[in-house]
């Protein structure tokens, strides 16, 4: 065998190597047997459940959400309320509830 078909074969195993090597592969919990899931289509309609809850009108400059708090929530996060459009609803980062600064605080 000549030395560039060895080079060429050599390349060709270690690309087919690599390929099996970055396709997904999913274990059962049973055992080590590998079992191909086609990963389908996004089904998540949490925006859509988050943007149904409305907008919480605070009497204050600054709200505080722990998203329900114990072991469900997550870090306490301080929104400041007074930016520069006060209408506009502040976001929590971590689970999307809206806040506002109620119009009848002073």
């Amino acid at each position: 065998m000549s030395g560039s078909a060895m080079v060429l074969r050599r390349v060709a195993a270690t690309r087919s190597a690599f390929l099996r090597a970055a396709e997904p592969r999913f274990f059962t919990t049973a055992g080590a047997s590998p079992v191909q899931y086609g990963l389908g289509p996004h089904r998540s309609n949490a925006e859509e459940l988050i943007s149904a809850v409305p907008v919480i009108k605070v009497k204050g400059h600054t709200a505080m959400c722990n998203g329900g708090g114990g072991a469900l929530g997550h870090p306490i996060e301080y929104i400041q309320l007074n930016t520069v459009n006060p209408e506009e609803p502040s976001v929590c980062k971590y689970c999307g509830l809206r806040y506002v600064m109620d119009p009848d605080f002073h």
